[in-house]
């Protein structure tokens, strides 16, 4: 006979999953509707579109991205400012990213009455090779200009600059050349960058800065549609993604920084364009930095320093919840002693044998869940290939993994019925949940909410179970299930912004808090019999098969959610010319076949130093210019302990996007100045990978460069050169033929270009 309890009880768990998955999946779109921010997304997706009106790649120093300056600077002079062009040749960070970009940033200033430090409201508006960077950063650069006009008639206490930057995608450089070089610098006070990581979706608040307290208390009292949360800022200070707010926050000063970040397979591609940008994310986007910028302008900055950090979220988007994180540790702390204290008092629950299957089930979970997500990975994603971070169908997926989960609860509780008592598992699961919750406090605090409130709702209602009625503990159950369930539903869901349905192994893990929650609420509904477990089981299961047939058969691409492909002419001068077909996800191989190219990848080494993989097909030689190197025995301008440096100038052969010197491991080159600035330090060199450089925006110009290398050892590099495509009989088969559900994507359709050459021998430069 089914068991009720436990038919209710999944029941009851399928709907609070839904409605969750339901409420958080909303809060990854941007809120519709308008609030009276002063922001109109009307006006500026009007000037979007004309500043933007061509929708062609602008990459830093092209000529297509001194048509987009100048026309920013075309608005800002008709609201009524007189901006500054600041032309820099910016270079470093040298220890991730060695070169150089050659930027002009547009900077504009509103004079504020008073002489306290100015808000700095800043975007970006290069793009990449790929694309027209609409989203990135082109929602960005409007917001600021918009800001701009709103400011230009109004009083305010503070300056506020306006500092729109160049050359973001080459490695933060414009906002390098502003914080190194520019007068108005040390006057920042505060910081709102405007930024986009895809093409929909919520403005996010992902980051802030140390001492952030203040600044979050009124980020909570003046944004009206939130989205924010303090764990966001945790993992994305330990990943290795920066935006040009980077720069500012390692000089002390924080702030705000948004974005969007939906869509990711429209990221840095060939449509960022004003066909797919969510003109309600671009709304969201313009009220969240109107509403702090509003208060910013007239607030005391020196007051919103503080030296303590808050943890927050936001709920469904609507209002922030908001605490001081040195409270988090105490509170963990407090929650792993009332669980311990729990443990006390029902000790009579537990039996060493009991025990031992408690902690078996613990362990079982995360096994079970890796192996389950193993599994699903082929169908939801190894066999569709899709996109590494974005699905244009992903429900079939979601159920699938969520159905998962349950299953997993549903097995372990099966099996582990009358072997332990439910109070033992229920407590040696919340106690290494409590543990869990104690070291995220102590290394990560702002990322332990998750886990902290619902520690915390479990010890409570659990004492006050004990308390009233002795022995039962399955109220603190339920609340403690519904807890975790409602934080880790959403980072469940979130994750795909960083995961693959590839690698659903490592998304389901996120879901374990929960089952662990879950299992002990189900061990108390088999009161007679496992057999309904098992019955619900075996549909869970149906569920999962199904929904996983659904997932391997959907469109892995679409046009809006495309895949990246590049056609490459590839021209190594020590060798022939080929085609190269590059991918953003899997190789489409219909495209690959109707093209001539062969069945299997081929391993290579760019510019002869690293390693990839790609499809080659032979291409004719259309003799494109190479970059040189060149210098005269006259610019040999010093010579001691074996080490020879010399002037030298790195000459363009197409005026391409993008050239350097790439530089083998073990060589005898020991440093690489540009302006007198050191790009590769001898402490780079001395590493066993090889080194390239990367210089950007240069064009035609001619690049001065001071070398030092050791004569007495091999001292070849690589020259080479990344260009936009030239059109030929051969290229224009391979774009035309390129499907709907594909496009350019970051470096896109190109012609490379390399030659090496030895420094020890000057006459064969």
């Amino acid at each position: 006979m089914l068991n009720l309890r436990l038919f209710g009880a999944v029941l009851l768990v399928a709907v609070f999953t839904a409605v969750l998955a339901y409420l958080w999946q909303s809060q990854l779109s941007a809120p519709a509707g308008v609030t009276d921010s002063g922001f109109s997304e009307e006006h500026a997706y009007a000037t979007l579109s004309k500043i933007w009106a061509e929708q062609r790649p602008h990459s830093a120093g092209s000529p297509e991205n001194a048509v987009v300056r100048d026309r920013i600077v075309e608005e800002l002079k008709a609201a009524g400012y007189q901006p500054e062009i600041q032309s820099a040749v910016a270079c470093g960070p040298a220890e991730r990213n060695p070169g150089c970009t050659a930027v002009e940033n547009i900077i504009a200033v509103h004079k504020g009455t008073g002489n306290g430090k100015a808000v700095l409201a800043t975007g970006h508006y290069d793009s990449v090779p790929a694309g027209p960077g609409v989203s990135d950063d082109g929602a960005g650069a409007v917001v600021v200009l918009e800001l701009a006009r709103y400011f230009a008639d109004k009083p305010t206490k503070n300056d506020i600059i306006f500092l729109i930057t160049d050359g973001e995608e080459t490695g933060l450089r414009g906002a390098i050349a502003f914080a190194k070089h520019h007068p108005l610098m040390p006057h920042v006070g505060v910081v709102v960058n405007v930024e986009a990581r895809g093409a929909s979706g919520p403005s996010m608040m992902f980051e802030t800065g140390v001492g952030n307290s203040k600044l979050m208390d009124l980020f909570a009292s003046t944004v009206s549609r939130p989205s924010a949360n303090s764990v966001t800022y945790e993992v994305y200070r330990l990943l290795p993604n920066d935006t040009d707010f980077t720069v500012y926050r390692k000089l002390g000063l924080t702030g705000f920084n948004f974005a969007y970040s939906n869509s990711a397979s429209l990221y840095h591609s060939g449509r960022d364009n004003l066909q797919y940008i969510d003109r309600k994310s671009l709304q969201h986007h313009g009220e969240h930095a109107f509403a702090v910028a509003r208060v910013l302008a007239d607030a005391d900055l020196a007051a919103l320093k503080s030296s303590s950090d808050a943890s927050y979220f936001d709920i469904f988007g609507q209002t922030m919840a908001i605490w001081p994180a040195m409270i988090n540790l105490p509170l963990a702390l407090l929650a792993l002693a009332g669980i311990i204290g729990l443990i006390v008092v029902h000790r009579g629950a537990f039996t060493l044998r009991g025990t031992l299957w408690a902690i078996s089930a613990f362990i079982a979970v995360p096994l079970l869940l890796f192996a389950v997500g193993w599994l699903l990975s082929f169908p939801l994603g190894i066999w569709p290939g899709v996109h590494p971070l974005d699905h244009p169908q992903p429900w079939s997926a979601r159920i699938a993994i969520l159905t998962a989960a349950l299953l997993v609860a549903l097995l372990v509780a099966a099996v582990v019925r009358g072997r332990v008592e439910m109070r033992a598992l229920l407590l040696v699961n919340w106690l290494v949940l409590a543990l869990i919750t104690a070291a995220a406090a102590y290394g990560v605090t702002g990322a332990s909410f998750p886990f902290l409130w619902p520690a915390v709702a479990f010890v409570v209602v659990g004492w006050a179970q004990t308390l009233l009625r002795g022995r039962s503990l399955g109220i603190a159950a339920w609340v403690g299930f519904g807890g975790i369930a409602f934080f880790l539903m959403a980072f469940a869901l979130a994750l795909e912004l960083v995961l693959s349905f590839s690698l659903t192994q490592y998304k389901i893990l996120v879901l374990m808090p929960v089952v662990l929650a879950l299992v002990p609420v189900f061990v108390a509904c088999l009161a007679e019999s496992s057999a309904p477990a098992w019955v619900l089981s075996g549909v869970s299961a149906a569920v999962v098969a199904g929904a996983s047939a659904i997932a391997s058969q959907t469109p892995a691409y679409a046009a809006d959610h495309p895949r990246g492909l590049n056609v490459v002419y590839y021209d190594d001068k020590a060798a022939k010319p080929r085609w190269l077909i590059g991918f953003i996800g899997a190789p489409d191989e219909t495209y690959l076949h109707s093209q001539g190219f062969p069945a299997q990848d081929e391993n290579y080494k760019p510019l002869g130093l690293l390693a990839d993989h790609g499809r080659f097909k032979p291409a004719a030689d259309q003799g494109l210019a190479v970059p040189t190197l060149r210098f005269a025995s006259s610019d040999v301008i010093g010579m001691s302990a074996g080490a020879t440096t010399i002037r030298a100038t790195l000459h363009s052969g197409r005026g391409g996007f993008v050239m350097g010197i790439g530089i083998p491991p073990h060589s005898g080159i020991r440093s690489l100045r540009v302006e007198g600035e050191e790009v590769l330090s001898p402490e780079k060199l001395k590493g066993d990978d090889p080194v390239v450089t990367r210089f950007w925006g240069f064009g035609t110009r001619d690049l001065p460069v001071e070398i030092t290398f050791d004569s007495k050892l091999p001292s070849k590099v690589v020259l080479y050169e990344l260009s936009p495509l030239p059109e030929s009989d051969e290229s224009r088969p391979l774009i035309a033929g390129r499907p709907d559900d594909a496009t350019p994507a970051y470096r896109g359709d190109s012609a490379a270009v390399f030659v090496n050459v030895d420094l020890a021998r000057p006459k064969a430069l």
